[in-house]
C-alpha cells in the first residue's frame, strides 16, 4: 500500500505499480531518501533500538542490544559486524521470498474467485466509478489481511529481533492501517483511469503512460507537504547555525526559497537519512533527527550536497521520464501477453476480458513479474544518478575524501547495510552503488580544476 513503504516494511503497494512502477525506483519516497543517500536503508520501522540517551558521534557510541550486551555502534564491533552479515543475508533471501509471497497472495485472490465475488459485491455502488472504488477498497483489505502474517514477521518480528524497532506493535500496526486508508483514497485515480482507457482505446497502454505524467507530478508535490506529516513531525531545524550553513550551501547550488526541516524519524527508526524534494513552490530540505544527532557538520554538508545534486541535476524529472518509458513498455507487454491467460482460466477467474475490474490482481501479477525481471535496467540508471550525486556532493561541499568515506562507513554501521554485497545482488537489486565502491570513489576523487 502507499504508506506500507512508510510504515510496515512491505514493498510499495502493488496496485500503485500502474502509475509508479518505475517512478518509485527513482522518485522521492514519502519518508525520505529522495533519489537517496543509501541503498536499502530500510523502512522507518527499521530502527536501532536505543537506550533513552541520544546517540553522540565520538570515537565510540555505546548502545545496549536486545540481548542486553553492551556493544560499540561506531566504529563497528565484531558483534555488530556479525549482525550486519546476518541481516544482509536475511534481506537477500527475503528479496525473493517476499516476491513469491506477493505473487502467491494475488494468485490466491484470483483462483478462489474472490476477485470476482468482490466485483459482484461492489456493483451495489451503482455508477462504475464508485464500483471500482468499492472494489479497490475490498481488494486492498483482502490483500492486507492475507499478507498480514508475513508483514508482521518481516516488518515487526524480524526488525525487533535485530534491534530495529522503536515502535510498539500497536503503533506499527496503526500506521500500517493509516497507510491502507491513504492507498484506497488516492488509488482510485490511477485504477479508474486504467480501466476506463482499456474500454475506450486500443492502445490504452500508451495513453495511460502519457496520462500518468501530471498525476505523478501532483503526487511528488503533495506527498511531502500533506502525506508525510501524517506519519512524522516536521519542524524548522533547531540548530540555526547548521541551518545557515545548509541554506548557504543550497544558495550556491542554485536552490532558492527552500525550507529546511528536521523530522522525528527516530519515532519509528534510528536509521539515518536525508533528502531534498518537491517541485515548484514545495521545495524542502529534510534531515532525519538521527542524522543531526550522529553526524558532524562537515559530514552533514556532504550528505546534503549529495541530495542537492539530485535536485539541481533534475534527477526527479529524468527519473520521471525513465519511469514513463518503463511504464509504457511494461503495460504494452501486459497488453500483448495477458489475454491468453485470461482465456485459459476464464471459468476459474470468472471474467473473460481485461476491462473487467476483477482482472486487477492478474494485471498486478504481470506488472510485478515484469518489474522484477527488469530491475537490473532501472537500477542501473539509478546507480548512475547516485554516482553523479556523489560527485556533485564532493565538489559542492568541499569536504575531504576521508570525510565522505566516513559518511558511508557510518551509514553501513548505523543502518546495518552490507557495504560489499555479492555482485549479482548489487546488479539486480541495488538502486545505489555499494557502499564499498562509494567509499573507494570519494577517497580517490579529485575535483576538476
Amino acid at each position: 500500500m502507499l504508506a506500507s513503504r512508510i510504515t510496515s516494511g512491505r514493498p510499495w503497494p502493488i496496485w500503485f505499480l500502474l502509475v509508479f512502477a518505475a517512478l518509485f525506483l527513482f522518485g522521492p519516497k514519502v519518508t525520505g531518501d529522495s533519489l537517496g543517500l543509501i541503498e536499502d536503508t530500510g523502512t522507518p520501522t527499521d530502527s536501532l533500538k536505543l537506550d533513552d540517551s541520544r546517540l553522540v558521534v565520538s570515537s565510540e557510541t555505546d548502545v545496549v542490544d536486545p540481548s542486553g550486551e553492551s556493544a560499540s555502534l561506531y566504529p563497528m564491533s565484531p558483534e555488530r559486524k556479525a549482525r550486519l552479515v546476518s541481516y544482509a543475508r536475511f534481506k537477500n533471501i527475503w528479496r525473493f521470498v517476499g516476491f513469491v509471497i506477493s505473487i502467491g497472495v494475488l494468485w490466491l485472490i484470483l483462483v478462489t474467485g474472490l476477485a470476482a465475488r468482490m466485483r459482484d459485491w461492489a456493483r451495489v455502488a451503482g455508477r462504475r466509478f464508485f464500483v471500482i472504488w468499492l472494489f479497490l477498497g475490498m481488494f486492498a483489505v483482502a490483500d492486507y489481511i492475507l499478507s498480514l502474517p508475513f508483514n508482521i514477521y518481516r516488518g515487526f518480528v524480524v526488525e525487533s529481533n535485530y534491534g530495529f524497532m522503536n515502535q510498539t506493535f500497536l503503533e506499527w500496526w496503526g500506521q500500517g492501517l493509516l497507510g491502507l486508508l491513504i492507498t484506497v483514497v488516492i488509488g482510485i485515480i490511477p485504477i479508474w483511469f486504467f480501466y476506463w482507457l482499456v474500454r475506450k482505446f486500443r492502445r490504452w497502454w500508451l495513453v495511460f503512460s502519457i496520462g500518468a505524467i501530471p498525476f505523478a507530478v501532483v503526487i511528488i508535490v503533495i506527498v511531502p507537504v500533506f502525506v508525510a506529516p501524517l506519519f512524522n513531525k516536521f519542524e524548522p531545524l533547531r540548530d540555526k547555525q547548521l541551518e545557515t550553513e545548509l541554506l548557504a550551501l543550497a544558495s550556491r547550488a542554485g536552490i532558492e526559497g527552500a525550507d529546511v526541516f528536521q523530522v522525528d524519524a527516530s519515532r519509528q527508526s534510528s536509521k539515518i537519512n536525508a533528502y531534498v524534494t518537491g517541485l515548484f513552490g514545495s521545495k524542502r530540505i529534510v534531515l532525519y533527527d538521527t542524522l543531526i544527532d550522529n553526524f558532524t557538520v562537515e559530514e552533514i554538508k556532504f550528505v546534503m550536497a549529495h541530495e542537492m545534486g539530485h535536485y539541481t541535476m533534475h534527477h526527479i524529472w529524468w527519473g520521471l521520464a525513465v519511469a514513463i518509458v518503463f511504464i509504457s513498455f511494461a503495460l504494452w507487454l501486459v497488453a500483448m501477453t495477458i489475454h491468453p491467460l485470461i482465456n485459459r482460466f476464464r471459468e476459474r477467474f470468472r471474467f473473460d476480458r481485461l476491462s473487467d475490474i476483477a482482472s486487477l490482481p492478474l494485471v498486478l501479477i504481470f506488472l510485478s513479474v515484469i518489474m522484477f525481471l527488469f530491475q537490473p535496467a532501472t537500477n542501473a540508471v539509478s546507480r548512475l544518478m547516485e554516482r553523479q550525486a556523489d560527485t556533485y556532493g564532493m565538489d559542492m561541499s568541499g569536504v575531504s575524501g576521508e570525510t565522505g568515506a566516513v559518511v558511508f562507513d557510518k551509514l553501513s554501521v548505523f543502518n546495518l547495510s552490507d557495504p560489499d554485497p555479492h555482485p549479482v545482488i548489487e546488479f539486480w537489486f541495488y538502486s545505489h552503488p555499494s557502499l564499498k565502491k562509494r567509499m573507494e570513489f570519494v577517497r580517490g576523487y579529485r575535483p576538476a580544476r
